[in-house]
This record gives C-alpha cells, structure tokens and sequence, in this order.
C-alpha cells in the first residue's frame, strides 16, 4: 500500500494518516525510540516504576522500550498508538511476548479502558508531538485529562520530553498526579 505523503508536516502530528505513512515509508529502518532507548532511561523507571505495575506505555510507535522493560523484569505494558500501522507490526513482532499487549488507541480518548485502570503511564514524545500540531492547547489538555483518568491513586506519569516549559503546560491541568519530578538528561537525540 502506498499513500502519498507529500503532504505530511508537523501539524498532522495529531493524526492517524500521517503516522501511519510514516511508518510504511520508514518500515525498512526498523524500531526507532524517541529521544532516549529503555537502557538510558531505565534508573528513573527503575526508580519509580515497580516492575509488577501495570504499565500504559503511549504513542509506543514501533519503539523497543517494552521489550527492553519485559527482559528487564516488567509484567505488563499495554503499548498504544494511534497508528495502526505501527501496531499491527509490533503485534506481530512480540506476538511471542505474553507481557507485552498493542492496542490501537488515540490517547485523546482512551475510553476503552475504565477509570483507575493503570499503576503507571508513560510517555517518551507522545504529548511533545500533540504540542506541536494543529489544536495543541485541546490535544493536550484530553489526553492529560485521560491520563489522569487512567492512573491509580499515586500512580506515575513518566514523561519523556524536550519542551523545557512542559512543566508549565502541566501545572495548568488539575491533574492527580500527586508530584512533578524533573530529571535532565544527558545525550538526548531525536
């Protein structure tokens, strides 16, 4: 299947199409893990993440962060993307991999899954890439409100950014994330 792409650019960071083109014009490249891989993040999820939560890893792409975490001892991650591209690869990539679930989902309604559902959520670029399309303020905001819908009592939301005012943005949503940890990270790429 080909889709013509030419008209793909930052403002269609929000939708499905663009992504989707993107990983089947990127398919022969393999996995790619935003701004960090798992072996460079893993003292803070290890910090603050225990390896028998249920985990919500979204915007999971065709990232190998899941998989890492699993050899790493995790339990259970439910990946989501809003591409359903990306997601019928990773399924059957790690159709193997029982610890491991892909779901295609919007993470500006996750509606499918009920309040209080996750112990933690991460995100490695998903909210930074809702920031920089059409809509952000709104994007933004719904996905926050679902994440925090989504996370029990004192659960973590693990955000892996490059906005230097994200701290900001997330002091405006009343969320019920009890605490905001900043950690900088050294050798960050895109």
């Amino acid at each position: 299947m080909h889709r013509d792409v030419t008209g793909m650019n930052t403002y269609n960071y929000g939708e499905a199409l663009y992504w989707d083109a993107r990983y089947i014009q990127e398919a022969a490249a393999g996995s790619f893990d935003w701004y960090q891989r798992y072996s460079a993040l893993r003292p803070f999820v290890r910090k603050y993440v225990p390896t028998s939560s249920r985990i919500l890893m979204v915007g999971c792409g065709n990232a190998v962060m899941s998989e890492d975490m699993v050899k790493d001892g995790y339990e259970e991650i439910i990946n989501i993307d809003i591409s359903s591209v990306a997601i019928d690869m990773m399924r059957r990539k790690y159709e193997h991999l029982p610890q491991l679930e892909y779901m295609q989902m919007d993470v500006r309604d996750m509606s499918f899954f009920v309040d209080e559902s996750f112990d933690s959520v991460i995100d490695k670029g998903t909210l930074d890439s809702l920031m920089c399309g059409a809509g952000a303020p709104i994007s933004a905001a719904q996905m926050l409100g679902e994440v925090s819908r989504l996370l029990k009592p004192g659960g973590i939301y693990m955000l892996v950014t490059i906005h230097l005012k994200i701290k900001l943005v997330l002091q405006l949503f009343p969320l019920n994330f009890l605490q905001l940890k900043c950690h900088d990270m050294p050798n960050c790429y895109l």
